[in-house]
């Protein structure tokens, strides 16, 4: 079992329990620190969407940084065992939900949720980021205020092929592009 450390704010150095399979690729922790670097909302009490969860880290250092409220979305039963021992390893049960759904199946999921600030989204590369663009543009009603921010693949370009996506920000590290946005 590999471990994973909190980057910044009221858990910073806390160890997480990382993903136990190859099938989950967790953000590194510079690139955690990067993305929350150059947030440029303020997460203090924000209600947060951590779409395709894993392990939970993102939406644990948004909690460490001050977010009011994570949604945890993943449709691995292993990893959301995980991200439960995770919230609770870090102190933020009251603040979290956890919910075992696939993403693409919105209504599985959907109504448990609230209207976030922030949406994560860190999908399986080989996933096509437009589908996830295009799918939570779906919920257009919940997220037309929210900063949308999305991983994926450098060999990806989601921003040339989603008209309706505008971007505010766009970093590659490595393997991996930032997209800092939100829908038109």
């Amino acid at each position: 079992m590999g471990y994973l450390y909190i980057t910044g704010g009221s858990i910073r150095n806390r160890k997480i329990i990382g993903p136990q399979n190859q099938k989950t690729r967790p953000m590194q922790a510079f690139l955690r620190k990067t993305l929350f670097d150059l947030m440029p909302l303020s997460l203090k009490k924000s209600i947060i969407w951590d779409i395709f969860a894993g392990s939970g880290a993102i939406g644990l250092e948004a909690l460490s940084r001050g977010a009011g409220k994570v949604f945890f979305v993943e449709k691995d039963i292993k990893m959301t065992t995980v991200i439960g021992r995770n919230v609770k390893l870090c102190g933020f049960q009251e603040q979290s939900q956890v919910l075992l759904a696939d993403f693409f199946d919105l209504k599985r999921w959907v109504s448990r949720v609230e209207p976030p600030e922030i949406v994560f989204l860190d999908p399986p590369f080989p996933i096509n980021p437009v589908e996830v663009l295009e799918k939570m543009y779906n919920l257009f009603e919940l997220v037309k205020n929210s900063l949308i921010v999305i991983r994926f693949s450098k060999k990806s370009n989601p921003s040339l092929e989603c008209p309706f996506y505008r971007v505010i920000i766009r970093r590659a590290y490595g393997d991996s592009a930032l997209l800092f946005g939100s829908f038109e």
